[in-house]
Parts: structure tokens; C-alpha cells; sequence
């Protein structure tokens, strides 16, 4: 008899671990926020992922051998009630509050000992003023709980204070935001995976933002073109942030800035893996290792060996968004030379031929990406495929 399990969330980004678990033999029961019609779904629920009741009560009905999710802060929140609540293999309601919530997050890595920018918490204008005097500008400010860069703003001086507030608490689902101190360096993101329980670093990557003020990654590439000694550093730095946390279950995605005195400042990490294919595609590219499939027998309780996962590899791999000029798209033609490519392990275009393009100003409203992986200059090699995308617009 085949194995129950639910998924939650079942979007694009989900797509390598749909297809793994469809091709495995499980069972699959989708929770989404749409109507999808996939052939090979049980049953599917269609509800908000942060309608905790609802997905512990169609959970409760099918009573599954696991539940699972990726990419997503609600999800992997939502994943955690229910393997709780139904004794499964899983993150604890624990680590899924430390890591979707950024004062949390922040309170326990400051209690730990972990360096973090200076940070408080902020419910009104008048307290983020107070905020703002004591930390100094630039500072960055964002809400406690929501996804990505939404709502994240970097402010220069106190005339754009007030409307960055009110954007970040407009953002933040607890109606409550966190001021920090803007360390200036560059951002990296470490991935890894909690082996048996204990937390292992498995690739680095460097990111480039659109801009100062738009802290929208644009670049990110894999293992970081930094130095050696910077490289151990901070891939121990992060099993050391990792186990301070408490995470012991399922994949991790952490984001640090680097200053430059190569101190390593945390600016949070999920107990979740990175999304636009980061955990599902890039991570098992440039590690060697197929998290995905682990992943899987980790949810269902199989034992895994730590020493089979011993030794990483560094295949360099690149995640490239695409910025389109602004205005109306009447269609996007990606020639085969992209799409044959064997270098190009993904891309995809994120907006609709026939509709207005705007300003990219979060990580939701990117207007696609490529991921490709090859021996010779990454970023010139994206940049290429970038430009041999035709865009036509209206007149």
C-alpha cells in the first residue's frame, strides 16, 4: 500500500519535489492557495497556508505517513502544526517560530551570543522614532513576519522614516516591525541540512542587489568567488548560527552581511530551503547532493547516514533574475539557444505577455530568472542568455 503525504504548498517552485514524490509511488495530497489541477493529487485543499485550522483539519481526515513543505515561511509554519499535532516527523512549532519570525529569530540569536545588527522592535511611529535615534541612520527597516524582501526598506535619514514605517507595518501580518542597524558589506546565503539532527554548511553563495535602496537580490552565485579562509569561516560560522538556533530537522537558508572586517553578521535563517528552485535545483547542483530525496525520507522517518553526505562539491552555479523595461509586454520569445542549452538547468519568464511591466521593487515581483552552471564566467554567461531574450512592447 502506498504511503500518505500531504504537500503544502504546490506552486512552480515545488515542481522537483512533486516530481520525485509522483515518480516514488506516494500518495500525494496538496494544500494551496488555488485551484490547481494536477492528475496525480488525491485531493487537494484550497485555503490560505496560514489557515492553520483548516490544514490540521484536512490533515486529521487523511491522516497521513508524512507531511512535507519547501521555499515557504507559512508552509513550513504550517508543516510543523501538523507533524506536531500528529506526531510525524518534522520541524517543531519551536523552530518554526524562531525562523519565520524575525524578532524572535533576532531575541534568541542575541540571547545566544550570535552577531547580529543592532535591532528593536517598534509598534508605532513614535516608538520607531525612538528606534531610529538610539540605532542612526542609514538603518534598515522590515516587518516581523512576512515573505522575502516585501515590506524591507532601507532608510538615509529621518524625512524617510515615516513612510517606510508605514510600508513594513502595512507588510506585517503581527502589525509590529523590526528597526536594525545597516551594517555596510556585501550579503551572502549559506544553505545547508540538519544530518541525523546536527546541522551541516553545504554551499555559499555572493549576491548582488538591484540597488542600495531596493534590496532585491539580483545575482546570486554559487560557491561566493571569496577567499578560502572567508569561505570555511563562514560556512562553520553558519552550523554554529544553525545549532544556537535549535534547528535540527529538514534544510536551512541563511543570509549574512560581511563587513569589511570580514566580521559575519546574521540577518536571518530559515529552517526552510531557499526558494526560486535554490533547495530543489541549486543546492543539489553545486553540493552533489540530492536534498530533495532526503528530504523526503527524513519526513517519512527513514534513518539516513551522516557519512554518506561527508564530502561537498563546489560546481560553480549561478541564479540570474531578469529586470525588463518597464511598460506593456505584448510578448517574450525565448529562442532554442536558451532552451537547449545544457549549461541552462532552468529559466523562466514571472510576467504575463498582454499586461504593464513595473519596476521590480521585491523579491514577488522579479520578472524571471535563469539558472545556469558552467566552468567559465558565470555572471558574462547569464548576462548572454539575459540579452538574447526578445521582448516586444506595445508601441
Amino acid at each position: 500500500m502506498s504511503k500518505k503525504i500531504i504537500v503544502i504548498n504546490i506552486g512552480w517552485e515545488q515542481e522537483p519535489l512533486l516530481d520525485q514524490l509522483r515518480n516514488s509511488g506516494y500518495e500525494i495530497y496538496g494544500v494551496h492557495f488555488e485551484k490547481l489541477n494536477y492528475p496525480f493529487l488525491k485531493d487537494l485543499l484550497v485555503c490560505d497556508f496560514r489557515d492553520l485550522n483548516k490544514i490540521l483539519g484536512f490533515a486529521k481526515l487523511i491522516r497521513p505517513d508524512a507531511v512535507i513543505s519547501d521555499q515557504c515561511d507559512y508552509s513550513h509554519f504550517a508543516q510543523a502544526v501538523v507533524s506536531e499535532v500528529l506526531s510525524l516527523p518534522g520541524p517543531t512549532l519551536s523552530q518554526a517560530q524562531i525562523s519565520s519570525n524575525k524578532l524572535v529569530q533576532r531575541s534568541v540569536a542575541k540571547l545566544k551570543g550570535i552577531k547580529i545588527p543592532k535591532f528593536k522592535s517598534a509598534i508605532t511611529f513614535e516608538e520607531a522614532i525612538v528606534a531610529a535615534d538610539e540605532i542612526g541612520f542609514p538603518l534598515i527597516i522590515k516587518p516581523v513576519d512576512n515573505r522575502g524582501s516585501i515590506g524591507v526598506n532601507k532608510v538615509g535619514d529621518i524625512r524617510e522614516l515615516k513612510d517606510s514605517f508605514f510600508n513594513s507595518l502595512g507588510e506585517s501580518h503581527s502589525r509590529t516591525v523590526v528597526i536594525e542597524q545597516f551594517v555596510e558589506g556585501f550579503e551572502i546565503t549559506v544553505d545547508g541540512y540538519c544530518f541525523n539532527g546536527n546541522p551541516k554548511s553545504l554551499t555559499l553563495a555572493k549576491k548582488k542587489h538591484l540597488d542600495e535602496n531596493v534590496r532585491v537580490a539580483m545575482e546570486i552565485e554559487y560557491p561566493g568567488n571569496i577567499g578560502n579562509e572567508l569561505y570555511l569561516k563562514a560556512m562553520k560560522n553558519n552550523e554554529e548560527t544553525i545549532k544556537a538556533l535549535g534547528y535540527t530537522f529538514g534544510m536551512t537558508h541563511a543570509e549574512y552581511i560581511v563587513d569589511k572586517n570580514e566580521e559575519i553578521y546574521l540577518v536571518e535563517a530559515a529552517n526552510r530551503g531557499g526558494g526560486v528552485f535554490t533547495s530543489e535545483l541549486i543546492v543539489p547542483n553545486v553540493s552533489g547532493i540530492d536534498l530533495v530525496n532526503l528530504y523526503i525520507q527524513d519526513t517519512m522517518g527513514f534513518k539516513n547516514n551522516e557519512n554518506d553526505f561527508s564530502s561537498v562539491l563546489k560546481n560553480p552555479t549561478i541564479l540570474k533574475f531578469f529586470s525588463f523595461p518597464p511598460g506593456k509586454l505584448l510578448k517574450v520569445e525565448l529562442p532554442n539557444s536558451i532552451l537547449n542549452d545544457p549549461e541552462v538547468l532552468k529559466v523562466k519568464i514571472l510576467v504575463s505577455e498582454e499586461r504593464t511591466i513595473t519596476n521590480i521593487t521585491s523579491d514577488a515581483n522579479r520578472h524571471g530568472f535563469v539558472i545556469l552552471t558552467s566552468k567559465a564566467d558565470l555572471s558574462q554567461k547569464a548576462d548572454m542568455v539575459v540579452n538574447k531574450i526578445k521582448l516586444t512592447y506595445a508601441d
